[in-house]
């Protein structure tokens, strides 16, 4: 049966390419937004799969690479500071600010662990309730709902060692962004599931009328990214302009209601800084001043800045659909994942996957 279903998936996948082969028959430019989504299409060697007409770009779907080389520096003072435990996930610790990264600031000294959620940040809180525990809260707006949970938590135990420093940003008003620009030509958004998580679909269908493109939400596998990239191929070719959600993950109203709730107990909208793409209305978000207490900016009086990025990074290009990463003078030269000078080299980045799957230079 396994071996069955192999076959299946096999095929199905020879099918939609023979679809895009046919159907492409002049120059179409889509972007991935999603970071994990394109991963994917390298990992699978869908490039040199594709019509030679068809251009994928990626987009700002890494939630580290938007980041300016300013937040990393905050997050980096903070985890200096005397008494204090930083609680980070693994993808951030690389991650380059102006001078310094977590893991150098860790090499001197810096008590830095390791986890997977803020919910294991607050629990190491608990734990260790000498120290204050500092959780960089990076991710887009499917990360929101779980730091707002863990925030609500700490303040209903009396939990008081335990902060936030909020780098959450918001992907539509960045994307809105991107489609003024007509010389990226952007043609189709190929968007993943991740957005349903407190549903930003809305967001996306005002999108895709607004600027007059298709846009296809779906998920990760080899099939689900053919099926997005048919989809919008089609609707390119029939001058039309409509979100189709495939997702596979599914939010009954009640939980989505829940998770906008707490979101907007803890959080309201602010303006942002986006690497290379410089302040962004209403794209960010910062904790309230009534939970100011799990506030590390307020607790360390912080302020984000946009730091200094090596002059021979081109991210902020690469993230926006302006470059490619073979373009980079650093890359896979002075910038590799084992001494990333720019964010896209580390692990969920794209730059990290051109050189991991061994690409060329053709489009992602």
């Amino acid at each position: 049966m396994h071996s069955g279903n192999v076959a299946g998936n096999t095929n199905r996948k020879e099918i939609l390419l023979q679809t895009l082969h046919t159907i492409v028959d002049r120059p179409i430019r889509l972007m991935v937004v999603c970071s994990t989504q394109n991963r994917a299409i390298l990992r699978y060697g869908l490039l040199n799969q594709l019509p030679g007409y068809l251009e994928l770009v990626a987009g700002p779907g890494c939630s580290v690479c938007v980041m300016p080389a300013g937040h990393i520096d905050a997050f980096v003072k903070v985890a200096v500071q005397p008494d204090v435990v930083t609680a980070v996930c693994n993808d951030l610790l690389k991650a380059p600010g102006s001078t310094e990264s977590l893991e150098s600031a860790r090499d001197k000294g810096a008590d830095i662990e390791l986890i997977t959620s803020s919910m294991e940040a607050l629990d190491i809180a608990r734990q260790q309730t000498s120290k204050t525990v500092v959780y960089p809260a990076v991710g887009f707006e499917a990360t929101a709902p779980s730091v707002a949970e863990a925030i609500l938590e700490a303040a209903r135990l009396g939990v008081e060692n335990f902060c936030v420093i909020p780098s959450i940003r918001l992907l539509p008003p960045t994307i809105d962004l991107l489609m003024h620009d007509p010389g990226l030509n952007i043609q189709g958004l190929l968007c993943s599931d991740h957005i349903n998580t407190i549903s930003d679909v809305e967001a996306y269908t005002v999108l895709a009328k607004k600027h007059n493109i298709p846009c296809y939400i779906g998920g990760f596998e080899v099939d689900d990214i053919l099926e997005g990239i048919v989809y919008l191929v089609k609707q390119v070719r029939n001058c039309e302009s409509v979100l189709d959600d495939t997702s596979a993950f599914t939010y009954s109203s009640d939980e989505k209601k829940r998770a906008r709730k707490m979101v907007a107990e803890v959080f309201f909208g602010v303006d942002a800084l986006w690497r290379g793409l410089g302040n962004i209305r209403q794209s960010g978000f910062v904790i309230r001043d009534e939970l100011s207490l799990y506030d590390a900016m307020k607790r360390f009086n912080i302020r984000f800045s946009e730091g200094q990025e090596p002059c021979l990074c081109q991210c902020s290009d690469i993230i926006s659909g302006r470059g490619l990463p073979p373009d980079c003078p650093a890359f896979g030269m002075a910038c590799t994942p084992e001494s990333p000078i720019g964010p896209c080299m580390i692990t969920e980045g794209i730059c990290n996957s051109y050189l991991k799957y061994n690409v060329g230079s053709r489009a992602v």
